[in-house]
């Protein structure tokens, strides 16, 4: 049974992971800012009687004093923390000659700075403990795309950012990157107008596995970073081959 904090735990992926390690068993420190999201999740892995315990912990991921404390109350609640999923996210689509500033610093200092503090703090609460660190990256953060230039920057940030710490950190913590693409999310739903016929047919024609990606492919491959115990900086894509490198 493993420790698991998960940020922005409560949408998209960050809540399907959530959902995922709650419900096989184990405890699970569920980063959130609303409340309302956060009971949902909540009440939605109570009804399936998991075995596993979750923590829901309020803090803004931009706020080194509100992480601290996230984790210094894991640590007193389950004595250390074995996993750290980084997936606390905000997305501003403009284009680039119209992002504001606060565009700008909002988006990069949530995904980019969150996942740098995060990760800080996680590190410092679980001294002298082996450790796994799975960031969560996007394909545009290397090929970029239209309208995105705060979000393609911030997600290019952390790939880097993955192998800097890959580095630094080992042997003992490993560090790696989820890149995901094509995934069924709110998110993906709306940006690429997917519940259309035409919005799903063109984002389908460039997916060579002729499907979106489901949540189930995504937790699996988190699954594989978890127990790959000689891999370190890597970047792992879950895209059906829209995107190969």
């Amino acid at each position: 049974m493993r420790v698991i904090v998960i940020t922005g735990g409560t949408r998209g992926l960050g809540a399907a992971l959530t959902r995922h390690y709650a419900t096989n068993g184990h405890n699970v420190v569920m980063n959130y800012r609303n409340a309302e999201a956060a009971a949902r999740v909540g009440e939605e892995i109570a009804s399936t009687g998991a075995p596993g315990r979750l923590l829901p912990i309020k803090a803004d991921v931009r706020n080194r004093e509100e992480i601290r404390g996230m984790f210094g109350a894991a640590v007193a609640e389950f004595s250390g923390i074995d996993v750290l999923i980084n997936c606390a996210g905000v997305n501003r689509d403009t284009p680039f000659l119209e992002l504001t500033d606060e565009d700008w610093d909002t988006v990069v200092d949530t995904h980019l700075k969150g996942t740098f503090i995060c990760s800080q703090e996680y590190v410092r609460h679980n001294a002298d403990k082996p450790g796994n660190i799975v960031n969560l990256g996007a394909a545009c953060g290397i090929q970029g795309r239209l309208n995105g230039a705060n979000f393609c920057s911030a997600k290019g940030g952390i790939l880097a950012l993955t192998k800097c710490m890959a580095r630094e950190l080992a042997p003992r913590i490993r560090v790696n990157c989820l890149t995901p693409s094509a995934v069924d999310t709110e998110e993906v739903r709306e940006r690429y107008a997917l519940d259309t016929p035409e919005g799903l047919r063109n984002v389908l024609s460039g997916i060579p596995m002729g499907r979106l990606g489901a949540h189930a492919d995504v937790l699996h491959m988190v699954d594989c970073i978890l127990g790959a115990e000689f891999t370190t900086g890597e970047n792992f894509f879950v895209n059906g081959g829209e995107f190969m490198q």
